[in-house]
């Protein structure tokens, strides 16, 4: 096979096909990398992976970490996590839940997020299911000059459950929640690699700007969301069966669409790779 790649999207999104995760080539696996780091989002066709292959596999984009959440953790490969049409919020109502249906960055609730997010499309339903994306860089550098001055040095307090919460998330355990204190990340993030500028969001995580008023705050976070999250810096992804996608949370946002048909299946595989304090 030759490995090729192709846009997907405007302003973020590469495919890629011809290519083997089960077997991968130095030189493929450069290529690869190089495609994310160029598009923030990669997706990878036609792949057809057991769970320990899979996240195995993963270990060409960094080091993988153990999931946060045991509760949903894959029964043979501790470190998968599953996202399923299935998944309910077991320790609390026992209702349908959606993870990551509000616009999001994965773990900012964390002193050290992931830096990047993969996952691999084992069961997708024939319509629905999308995942939207967001160029938080392209968001960040359309911004005016004076709004850039404004929020250069400001810093947010990201939340597990704040008040300000979109989407509902998943009860965790008190012993969970007391490793989970809030934390506080910068409003604009440079990029560890590329030393770019992003925004760096997550609605459904935030809570608060330091040293702003409430109605400040409160303004001030949904002017940021709402100018992200324009359609001119998204990228839909409609999956496939056999899709990875990957992307890079450092300069994304995404978010999940659960309208799939009823008794459509959805099941996917998620892996979480290292990163680094956000500054």
């Amino acid at each position: 096979m030759t490995l090729s790649i192709s846009k997907l999207g405007d302003r973020l999104g590469a495919a890629a096909e011809g290519v083997d995760m089960n077997a991968l080539v130095p030189n493929d696996a450069e290529r690869l990398r190089a495609a994310l780091a160029d598009n923030l989002v990669l997706c990878v066709r036609g792949q057809k992976l057991e769970p320990q292959a899979y996240f195995d596999a993963m270990g060409v984009f960094g080091k993988q970490l153990p999931q946060p959440s045991a509760s949903a953790n894959h029964p043979v490969v501790k470190d998968l996590l599953i996202l399923s049409s299935e998944d309910r919020d077991v320790l609390g109502d026992g209702q349908r839940l959606v993870a990551g249906a509000a616009w999001h960055t994965d773990d900012s609730y964390r002193a050290v997020p992931c830096s990047l997010t993969t996952l691999y499309g084992v069961e997708v339903p024939a319509t629905g299911g999308d995942t939207q994306f967001v160029n938080m860089y392209a968001a960040y550098d359309d911004l005016p000059d004076a709004t850039k001055a404004r929020i250069g040095a400001l810093r947010v307090v990201h939340s597990y459950a704040p008040s300000r919460q979109l989407n509902k998330v998943a009860k965790r355990t008190a012993e969970d929640m007391a490793t989970m204190p809030d934390v506080i990340h910068p409003l604009v993030r440079t990029h560890p690699v590329t030393g770019r500028k992003a925004l760096y969001l997550n609605p459904n995580r935030m809570e608060s700007v330091l040293g702003l008023e409430r109605a400040d705050s409160d303004a001030l976070l949904d002017e940021m969301a709402a100018h992200a999250t324009q359609p001119k810096y998204q990228y839909r992804h409609k999956w496939r069966q056999g899709d990875i996608v990957v992307w890079d949370n450092r300069c994304t946002m995404h978010k999940a669409n659960a309208d799939y048909p009823e008794g459509s299946r959805r099941y996917m595989l998620r892996v979480i790779v290292e990163g680094t304090v956000p500054v």
